[in-house]
C-alpha cells in the first residue's frame, strides 16, 4: 500500500485504518478492489472499539 494519492480511480473509501478498517482494506485488495484506507495516525494503533457501526468483510 502506498502512502499517498496519485488522484486515479479507487472503488471503495475506508475511513480508519484501525483493526476492523485495515482488515476490509486487505479484504478489498484481495478482491481485486481499487481501495484508499485513511488514516489519521499510524494503521491500527487506534481504537476499533469507538465505531458502533461495525461492517465487517467476509
Amino acid at each position: 500500500m502506498s502512502s499517498y494519492f496519485d488522484g486515479g480511480e479507487t472503488d471503495v473509501i475506508i475511513i480508519g485504518g484501525g483493526a476492523t478498517g485495515a482488515g476490509i482494506a486487505r479484504d478489498c485488495a484481495r478482491r481485486g478492489l481499487r481501495c484508499i484506507l485513511l488514516e489519521r495516525h499510524d494503521i491500527a494503533t487506534g481504537a476499533t472499539g469507538r465505531n458502533h457501526g461495525l461492517l465487517h468483510s467476509g
